[in-house]
């Protein structure tokens, strides 16, 4: 089949349901493959694991033929190849083979990734094929060497086949890798029922009697075999946007039940002791149980496992390692804890930066580890946790670390820190540092990192995430980045305070901790208003003067109300007036006719039906004109 018949099919609009659902299904494979293929580099002797990487590319390969494209059956089909026999035990997994297979391996998504983009099948391939058939080769070369070696003398008289014989196998060959699509018939008609077994062991509800010979299916039966198999599945795909509804409706009820419970709080006030007010208490308390747990459920339908992000980066280390001729083990720590499904989208980037940075500047080079008496392999750890209403995710290298005193150097050298400046700074303004645009202390640029864009681009995408950064480091013993993250971005729980007699809500995944100091324990730094927590010299900034342009305590009083946030790597302080409370709030967009408002992130409605601003702390910090940039 030519690619133009390929690509014919693709977009026949009788087969879209097929090959949406062939999309979805081999993205699935793909994800599960990475983590695999990167397993089977450390455990090469283990067969089920070996079995199930020949599984996921036999069904990629035979769901591809079904469909006609060449392409990807081709690289599938040599991949098969290689793996039985490694199956089979005529050669040994090594470097060489593993990085075909994984050359091949992101062959396939390019492939997967044009079909569903593009609706074609068109990425050159000729290349990968070629290694791989190559590899095929040295694999055939090993097994004769093997054998030959392990002849006994009598042995030798054995049968061999003529040169008739050898040309039409050479034939039985050719011909089979030109219907490729066929080769399902062939494998299942001839593998033994153990094999049958492991084959099926995907498939749940499904049983194999060891006797039962299994019957020779065509491409278009396997295919609907494999869809009424899926259906047994419990499991069902629901369409994002339908969950975004979902949500923006339990959303509306959250504040249904804070208007209710307000009215209870009335009537309680107004109609104690009658049995009306008991029987409206209790309504509004099972209202109140159900709403919450409904929230629950829809939120965790929302939820990804963080381990599909965190898989990714296995692969990522391998490469990167042998790039910079290092040897590193990734060990990660809370795949299973589980994220709003925006959040795992967004954080991939930051992440990915990070573990660059670990790889090019934390870990050292074997030679350098062990003059310094450690382990030749160096360690990145990466880990996830929920705390709260947050989520907690750290890297942690055992290299080299990070000398505060030479970053601080480093930017005065680049006139991005005046030499006064620089001698007032906390070690942890040091590490904050590392965040400043363009900041880079790589003596060279690699392929890997040094751009001095990496750490400023994951502190941007931290804080669009309203989420906070934190370095700690030791000189010669590694670093740790820790990001703390909120668990979703609609519904918040949210701290309200008063400022100018008005209601405002700070987002609470960025407070801190809140302090009350005297107001003679407010000092001013170059006109910008600073008080001193602990080590630590915090900025502040007068919301009533940011969001509503009034100068000017609103109150008499010596004490005043501090609210310190954090906004990816820094901290600041919000000067209020007075503390309300705490209450879970939905996040609402202020809509067209309003459009948007500097310093603030959407709207709210109140138990009493007031409308309540929701802050946005990063935006508030970039209007406050006194930020010293450190």
């Amino acid at each position: 089949m030519n690619n133009q018949s390929n690509y014919s099919m693709l977009n026949d609009p009788e087969m879209k349901e097929i090959v949406e659902s062939f999309i979805v299904e081999t993205k699935e494979i793909l994800e599960n493959l990475d983590t695999d293929l990167m397993q089977l580099e450390k455990r090469a002797d283990d067969a089920d694991l070996l079995n199930q990487v020949f599984r996921s590319f036999h069904t990629i390969k035979g769901t591809s033929g079904f469909l006609g494209l060449d392409n990807l059956t081709k690289v599938t089909h040599k991949c098969e190849d290689i793996l039985n026999k490694l199956r089979k035990g005529e050669v040994k997994l090594n470097s060489r083979i593993m990085d075909g297979i994984l050359m091949a391996f992101d062959n396939i998504k390019a492939l997967v990734a044009d079909i569903a983009g593009e609706q074609k099948a068109e990425v050159p391939v000729e290349a990968t094929i070629n290694v791989l058939v190559q590899i095929l080769q040295q694999m055939e070369k090993e097994k004769a060497e093997s054998i030959s070696a392990e002849k006994k003398p009598e042995e030798e008289s054995n049968y061999e086949f003529s040169a008739e014989e050898l040309k039409l196998i050479a034939e039985l060959q050719d011909d089979d890798d030109e219907h490729p699509a066929e080769e399902l018939v062939v494998e299942k008609a001839d593998e033994t029922p153990k094999d049958i077994a492991e084959l099926e062991t995907a498939a749940p509800n499904k049983t194999v009697e060891p006797e039962s010979k299994p019957a020779v299916q065509s491409g278009s039966q396997a295919a609907l075999a494999n869809a009424a198999i899926k259906k047994s599945e419990d499991t069902i795909r629901v369409d994002i946007k339908r969950l975004d509804e979902l949500l923006n409706i339990v959303s509306e009820l959250v504040l249904g039940r804070n208007r209710l419970t307000q009215v209870n709080s009335e009537a309680l006030l107004e109609y104690s002791g009658t049995k009306l007010s008991r029987d409206l208490s209790e309504a509004v308390k099972l209202i109140d149980i159900m709403t919450n747990e409904l929230q629950l459920v829809v939120m965790k339908t929302r939820m990804v496992k963080i381990g599909k992000v965190f898989n990714r980066y296995p692969r990522v280390v391998r490469d990167l390692s042998k790039e910079a001729k290092k040897l590193i083990n990734l060990n990660m720590f809370g795949e299973d804890t589980e994220l709003d499904k925006t959040l795992i989208e967004e954080i991939n980037d930051p992440l990915i930066h990070l573990i660059r940075n670990s790889v090019d500047h934390g870990i050292e080079l074997p030679e350098i580890r062990k003059a310094a008496g450690k382990s030749e392999t160096g360690n990145i750890n990466l880990s996830a946790e929920q705390d709260g209403n947050n989520i907690i995710i750290s890297i942690e290298d055992d290299g080299k670390g990070i000398d505060p005193e030479a970053i601080k150097e480093k930017a005065v050298s680049k006139g991005m820190l005046s030499k006064e400046k620089a001698k007032e700074l906390s070690k942890q303004e040091m590490f904050n540092l590392i965040f400043l645009p363009g900041f880079s202390t790589a003596e060279k640029v690699t392929n890997i990192s040094g751009r001095g864009v990496g750490m400023d681009v994951v502190k941007t995408n931290v804080a669009k995430l309203r989420g906070i950064i934190n370095v700690e480091s030791t000189v010669g013993k590694g670093t740790k980045i820790t990001i703390k993250l909120p668990l979703t971005l609609a519904i918040i729980q949210g701290m309200i305070v008063k400022v100018h007699n008005d209601q405002l809500v700070v987002p609470l995944s960025s407070v801190v901790e809140v302090v009350r100091v005297n107001v003679k324990d407010i000092n001013t730094i170059n006109q910008n208003e600073v008080i001193r927590i602990r080590d630590s010299v915090i900025s502040l900034i007068d919301v009533n003067e940011l969001v509503f342009h009034s100068n000017g305590r609103t109150k008499d009083s010596d004490w005043q109300y501090i609210v310190v946030v954090g906004v990816a790597e820094k901290r600041f302080g919000l000067k209020v007036d007075r503390l309300v409370g705490q209450k879970e709030v939905v996040i609402k967009s202020l809509g067209s006719y309003l459009g948007t408002i500097e310093g603030i992130a959407g709207s709210t409605i109140m138990g009493d039906g007031t409308i309540v601003m929701i802050l946005d702390i990063n935006e508030l910090v970039n209007k406050h004109s006194g930020l010293v940039d450190v």
